[in-house]
């Protein structure tokens, strides 16, 4: 672990950069809940990471690493409700998936307004860069890392506002949340960089999670009530 954490402080800032930009962007894109999850937990841990590389003087490694983990035990708790709700689908219908699997491997690729979200979210990355590079928030003395940090900000909170509005699905709708907040702790937790405010609002991420876990159940109930 010594060494990893080490090693960490070598990666180029950009690249960590792309990668938080690239997951903001797929959590737009994508529909599957599976995939969704994944990335939201590879989006938490890219934030850690960019915490760590981007060097910003007088902000603990410690602080990033919490940080990045408070985020990541969000995951289990949305993937369960998603899991357990299986989005209002009859348990009868288990052999009919069963057969259908290999059909629907590649079906995220068909997904409906695959495309147009796309394009969205490739003008929301353009818009957050375009706002970024015009005005930076000076957040630390180094230029580079206040211009990197206000990208990650702008570019977090946009694509979360675009998932926000294009979907009425809790689970996407949400994630859209979550990015928003990831997005303003970005900025925060750099201007307050104590554990007491890490702590703060990681407990409005839980509760964040918890309120989404109970909307996944009742929309996912929903086809099933109408049916009857």
């Amino acid at each position: 672990m010594n060494d990893l954490l080490a090693a960490l402080p070598g990666l180029p800032s950009t690249t960590v950069l792309t990668a938080i930009l690239a997951s903001a962007s797929l959590l737009v894109v994508l529909a599957d809940w599976r995939l969704l999850n994944i990335i939201l937990g590879a989006q938490y841990l890219l934030i850690g990471v960019f915490l760590i590389v981007s060097r910003i003087e007088g902000f603990p490694i410690e602080l990033a690493i919490v940080k990045a983990l408070v985020g990541v035990m969000i995951v289990p708790v949305l993937y369960i409700s998603s899991r357990r709700a299986r989005w209002g689908r009859n348990p009868d219908d288990e052999e009919e998936e069963a057969s259908a699997l290999d059909a629907r491997r590649l079906g995220w690729l068909r997904a409906p307004g695959l495309v147009l979200r796309s394009i969205v979210a490739l003008l929301g990355v353009a818009v957050a860069l375009s706002l970024a590079l015009r005005s930076p928030i000076q957040f630390a003395s180094s230029q580079t890392a206040s211009r990197d940090i206000t990208i990650a900000t702008f570019g977090l909170i946009g694509q979360g506002l675009l998932n926000i509005m294009l979907n009425d699905n809790p689970l996407k709708t949400g994630l859209g949340l979550l990015t928003v907040t990831a997005g303003f702790e970005m900025f925060f937790v750099i201007v307050e960089p104590t554990l007491l405010v890490i702590a703060l609002l990681g407990l409005v991420n839980l509760a964040v999670a918890l309120a989404l876990s109970y909307l996944i159940t009742v929309w996912a109930e929903r086809p099933r009530e109408t049916a009857q």
